[in-house]
């Protein structure tokens, strides 16, 4: 049986983040931590996941065909991860940045 996680490529900062929060978010879980509430690191993990998650969504994979020209006797294809904004994209990363603020906001009250 292969592994499913085997083709995920952490190589942009949102899935870094993505990953960081979702492994902060199972230890405060199952770990009861020292110095801190487990309910605020919870929090903040989470607002880091939808974070990821709403910067993935407003990232999507852009394919641009560009026509030869004089500087360019050829047909060139473009690929990459511009950023093109979505409402459910903007809906998770201002959440997240909700929980973000209200667990640094308890942290610190």
């Amino acid at each position: 049986m292969s592994n499913p996680l085997h083709n995920l490529k952490i190589d942009y900062w949102y899935k870094a983040a993505l990953v960081v929060g979702a492994v902060v978010l199972i230890t405060a879980l199952t770990v009861e931590l020292k110095g801190v509430e487990n309910s605020i690191v919870q929090l903040i993990a989470l607002g880091t996941i939808l974070v990821g998650i709403g910067e993935w969504i407003n990232h999507p994979l852009q394919t641009q065909i560009v026509p030869p020209s004089p500087r360019n006797p050829t047909w060139l294809k473009g690929e990459g991860y511009l950023r093109k904004n979505s409402a459910l994209g903007l809906l998770f990363v201002i959440s997240g940045v909700g929980f973000i603020g209200l667990g640094i906001w308890k942290l610190v009250v």
